[in-house]
């Protein structure tokens, strides 16, 4: 490889790094738009833990908003990012418009946990300043919970969750 190249490569490394998340062209106006309406599911690590409720952001428009503006968050309750491929590892989250600490888990396509972090809220209303949590691996969905979660029940690189058996399964 070139000087050039390499100094290239190395500026648009850089840039992609750099940039904050991708925001969609679809997006949710309020929580009441149809398109931002969550199923609810549950997802467990052990059967002696109690299951997390969580919302699921299957569509561009629901992982946009995520958990934003959300005052608070049940300590068992949280949200699903689930995508219909494999997300690269400089690809991350962010806290802007969070007023809330949460801890989020990266996930493999197994829904086996590959990293964690837990996030503070960003008080700047230039969303650039935020910083991005970024797993360093890729991933196929993200478990976001109130911060304290993980280090509470044990979750960790290499956890397994699963979603739980309910009633409603097993009729």
């Amino acid at each position: 490889m070139s000087l050039r190249s390499a100094i290239l490569f190395g500026v648009i490394a850089f840039y992609v790094t750099a940039a904050p998340p991708v925001v969609s062209q679809e997006s949710c106006s309020t929580e009441a738009d149809a398109k931002c309406e969550y199923e609810v599911v549950q997802l467990c690590q052990r059967v002696a833990q109690p299951p997390m409720v969580v919302e699921v952001a299957d569509t561009a428009a629901k992982r946009e908003r995520g958990l934003m503006h959300r005052e608070s968050l049940a300590e068992n309750h949280g949200m699903w990012f689930v995508y219909d491929e494999e997300r690269p590892g400089y690809a991350g989250f962010w806290m802007f418009n969070t007023k809330i600490p949460l801890d989020i888990a990266y996930l493999d396509e197994s829904l086996t946990v590959v990293k964690t972090f837990t996030m503070r809220p960003c008080t700047s209303v230039n969303s650039r300043n935020c910083p991005a949590y970024r797993p360093g691996v890729n991933y196929w969905g993200a478990l976001e919970m109130p911060a304290g979660y993980f280090k509470k029940y044990g979750i960790q690189q290499g956890s397994q969750l699963q979603q739980c058996e309910t009633q409603e399964n097993n009729r």
